[in-house]
C-alpha cells in the first residue's frame, strides 16, 4: 500500500518536473503552424536573427532580411527549410536554421475525466503524456486507481482510437515509454473501477479495486472480517456476461489461507463481496452459558455442551434434546434426538456425534425431581437420578427420623387424567427405620412422585399401670406386650378387668374390646388383642 501511495504522491507533484530527455519524442513533422501560435526561428551564429513571433491572422510572419512570409499549416521543418532557402539567396551563405513551438494556440490537446483542471490544453512543443498530466494538476483521488489512456484521431479515417497507457510503469521507469501527445489527443483519465462489500466486514460499502486486487487482499482494504462473520460464508456476487442478473461464486477462505494464494480470486469491477452472518444455534435450559452460540464447522452436540460451559447442578440428570426447523412453510420445529443425562454425562453416543444445523435448538431439560415428606432427617424436593428406587431416595433424604422408625412409607403417584390427583401406589409398614417389603424398596420412583414416612403409629395405656402414658406401636405390639412395656399392674390393677378402647369406624365413639390377662398368661394367646393406632389400653382396679 505504501508503494502505491509513493505512486500517486509521483504524479501529483513531480510529474512537471520529470526529464524527457527519454520520451519518445523522435518527429515534429505532424505538428501544423496555425493562427496565434508562438515560434521562435534561430540561425546558427547569427543571434541577432533570433526572433520569438507570432503567427497573424492572416497566417504570415515577418523575419529580418527576407520579410513577411505564410507559414500557416506548414510544419516546422518546412518553415526551417523556407526560411534557409531565402537566407542563402544572396544574405548568408550556408544558413542553419532552427524553428521550435515555444506555445501552441491554434492546435490543442483535451483533458478529460479524474483530473484537477479538465477542459483544453495549449500544445505546447515535445508535450508529453506526464507533462500533460502534470499541467492538468494531476490525477484527483477518485481516478488513482483508473485507466489512462489517449484517445487520438485515425489517420485518413474518421474516428478515433484508444492507447491505453500503464502509467506506474512509465513513472517507475523513468519515463521511459511516455507517449508525445498530437494535436487534438484527449488524454482520459477515468474514474477508479470499483467494488462493494457487503455485510460483515468493518467498512461495507463501495471500495476501490486495485490492480491484480485478489479477495485476501480486499478483505484487508475493508478493514477485515468481523467476529459476527468468521465462520460465516464469503462469495463474491459477479454480474454475469451477456445475461441479466448477477451469480454467487462461493470463496473457501479457509482453503486459501491454508494453502497459502492458491484459490484466491481476482476481483473485477462491480463485483459485490459478501461476508454473510455466522450461522448459529441456540442453547436453552440448564447450562452455565445459555444464549446464541456460532455454529462452528462440524459442531456436534457434544462440542456444543462444551461450548456452553457443560451442564449446570439443575441438570445434571435431565434430558438433552436437538430441536430442528422442519423444512416448509410453517417454519415448525421437531425434536430430531434425546437422551438423558446422567452426571452431566450424555448416555447415547449417537446424541452426543449429531451434527448440529443452523437454527438447531439444545435443550437441557431440568433435572426431574421427587418430593420426600415426613418423618425423614432431610425433607424436600430430590433430583431423581437414574434408576431412583424408594430404598435409594430414603438413604438420599438421610434416612428415617426417630418418630418415624415404625411408621408407614408409601409412594404417592400423580394419575395422567386431567385433574392432576395423587394416588398412593404401594405402602409397607417400617421396622425401626427398615422397610419391611422388598418390593416396596425396589420400587423405582417417577418424576414428582411423593415419598411419603408417616410418623410412628401410637396407643395410650391408662389406669392401675406403673408406667401410664403413650407407646410407639412396634410390630406385633398387644395388649399384654403394651401392660408389659408400661411396667406392669399396679397393687390395685387387675389382670381380668383390661379393656382396649377403638374409635369405630364411623368415629362415633369407642368400641370397647376386654382382654383377660390372665387367659394370656395361661396359654391363650388367642385372648390377647393386637393393638391398633389410637388404641386406649385401660386397666381397672380390682375389687377387694
Amino acid at each position: 500500500m505504501r508503494r502505491f501511495l509513493i505512486f500517486f504522491v509521483i504524479i501529483g507533484f513531480v510529474l512537471s518536473s520529470i526529464s524527457y530527455a527519454g520520451a519518445d519524442v523522435t518527429s515534429t513533422d505532424f505538428y501544423k503552424v496555425g493562427v496565434d501560435d508562438m515560434i521562435e526561428i534561430k540561425v546558427l551564429d547569427h543571434n541577432d536573427l533570433r526572433t520569438l513571433t507570432t503567427v497573424t491572422s492572416d497566417g504570415t510572419i515577418t523575419f529580418p532580411y527576407i520579410g513577411t512570409i505564410n507559414v500557416e499549416n506548414m510544419s516546422l521543418s518546412e518553415i526551417a527549410e523556407m526560411i534557409t532557402k531565402k537566407l542563402s539567396e544572396g544574405y548568408i551563405k550556408y544558413p542553419v536554421v532552427t524553428v521550435s513551438l515555444v506555445k501552441s494556440m491554434s492546435r490543442k490537446i483535451f483533458a478529460y475525466g479524474e483530473l484537477y483542471k479538465r477542459g483544453q490544453i495549449p500544445l505546447e512543443e515535445n508535450i508529453t503524456l506526464l507533462k500533460a498530466l502534470s499541467l492538468a494538476g494531476g490525477i484527483t483521488e477518485e481516478g488513482r486507481y483508473g485507466q489512462v489512456k489517449i484517445r487520438r484521431k485515425k489517420e485518413g479515417k474518421p474516428g478515433y482510437r484508444d492507447i491505453k497507457v500503464d502509467l506506474r510503469r512509465v513513472i517507475e521507469g523513468g519515463g521511459k515509454g511516455d507517449i508525445l501527445l498530437q494535436p487534438d489527443d484527449i488524454l482520459i483519465v477515468e474514474r477508479n473501477k470499483t467494488f462493494f462489500a457487503h455485510g460483515e466486514v468493518g467498512r461495507p460499502g463501495e471500495h476501490v479495486l486495485e490492480k491484480n486486487m485478489t479477495v485476501v487482499r480486499a478483505l484487508s482494504a475493508v478493514g477485515g472480517i468481523r467476529s459476527d462473520g468468521l465462520y460465516g460464508k464469503v462469495k463474491i456476487r459477479r454480474k454475469q456476461k451477456g445475461k441479466r442478473g448477477y451469480k454467487d461464486i462461493e470463496i473457501d477462505l479457509k482453503a486459501i489461507v491454508e494453502g497459502g494464494k492458491a484459490g484466491d480470486m481476482l476481483l473485477k469491477p462491480d463485483d459485490i463481496l459478501i461476508v454473510e452472518r455466522n450461522k448459529t444455534f441456540l442453547i436453552q435450559g440448564e447450562v452455565k452459558n445459555r444464549g446464541r452460540l456460532i455454529l462452528e464447522e462440524d459442531m456436534t452436540v457434544l462440542r456444543a455442551l462444551l461450548w456452553a460451559g457443560g451442564v449446570s447442578e439443575d441438570g445434571l440428570y435431565g434430558k438433552i434434546k436437538v430441536r430442528r426447523k422442519q423444512e416448509g412453510g410453517s417454519g415448525e420445529y421437531k425434536d430430531i434426538a434425546e437422551a438423558r443425562l446422567n452426571d452431566g454425562v450424555i448416555e447415547s453416543s449417537e446424541v452426543e456425534d449429531t451434527l448440529l444445523k443452523p437454527d438447531d435448538i439444545l435443550i437441557i431439560e431440568r433435572n426431574k425431581t421427587f418430593l420426600i415428606q415426613g418423618e425423614v432427617m432431610k425433607r424436600g424436593r430430590f433430583v431423581l437420578e437414574k434408576d431412583m428406587t424408594v430404598l435409594r431416595a430414603l438413604l438420599q433424604a438421610g434416612g428415617v427420623s426417630q418418630d418415624g422408625m415404625y411408621g408407614r412409607i408409601k409412594v404417592r403417584r400423580k394419575q395422567e387424567s386431567e385433574s392432576g390427583e395423587y394416588k398412593d401406589i404401594v405402602e409397607t409398614r417400617l421396622n425401626n427405620g427398615v422397610i419391611e417389603s422388598s418390593e416396596v424398596e425396589d420400587t423405582l420412583l417417577q418424576p414428582d412422585d411423593i415419598l411419603v414416612i408417616e410418623p410412628n403409629e401410637k396407643f395410650l395405656v391408662y389406669g392401675e399401670i406403673l408406667k401410664p402414658g403413650e407407646y410407639v406401636i412396634k410390630n406385633d405390639m398387644t395388649a399384654f406386650k403394651a401392660i408389659t412395656l408400661a411396667g406392669g399392674f399396679t397393687k390395685w390393677g387387675s389382670e381380668n378387668r383390661v379393656k382396649v378402647l377403638r374409635s369405630s369406624k364411623n368415629n362415633a365413639g369407642f368400641e370397647t374390646i376386654r382382654v383377660n390377662i390372665n387367659d394370656v398368661i395361661d396359654g391363650d394367646a388367642s385372648a390377647d388383642v393386637a393393638l391398633e393406632a389410637g388404641d386406649i389400653v385401660v386397666v381397672s382396679a380390682g375389687v377387694f
